[in-house]
């Protein structure tokens, strides 16, 4: 399976095997319209956030945001958790990243580099992704 471990519990990675449980992972996120099977061998928390990977309507940002939070959430429980698009690049990123801005103080232009590190150096190159973690996250949140 391709996937990288970008933080604590946390891994981004590409579309996930569907005909076997995972038993690495509590939750798995499935973040590519393309992949939303109706059926799963997975044995956790299943999060759908089926996302184009081209600009969003507010309905799929909501859905993005939605979905970041129950990872946060997950993630502050101690759950291991699976974040997966098609390529494992750019929604998967994205909705890790948003995640991640929730757990951290991390700066937009440090969740896009330290998930290049992490993940792949492509990951987060939708310009569009990447606008949109710095109206939303900016230079970090203020605790």
């Amino acid at each position: 399976m391709d996937a990288s471990n970008v933080a604590t519990r946390l891994w981004v990675g590409a579309a996930p095997p569907l005909d076997r449980p995972l038993p690495t992972f509590d939750t798995l996120v499935l973040c590519a319209e393309e992949i939303q099977p109706d059926r799963l061998a997975f044995e956790g928390l299943v999060i759908r956030c089926p996302l184009p990977d081209a600009e969003l309507s507010n309905a799929e940002l909501t859905r993005a945001l939605l979905a970041s939070r129950a990872v946060a959430d997950a993630l502050a429980r101690g759950d291991r958790v699976l974040v997966t698009c098609h390529m494992g690049l750019n929604r998967s990123a994205l909705v890790a990243a948003l995640a991640l801005a929730r757990l951290t103080r991390m700066s937009a232009r440090d969740l896009i580099l330290h998930i290049r590190l992490r993940r792949h150096p492509g990951a987060l190159s939708n310009p569009y992704f990447q606008h949109i973690l710095q109206q939303l996250v900016g230079s970090g949140r203020r605790h």
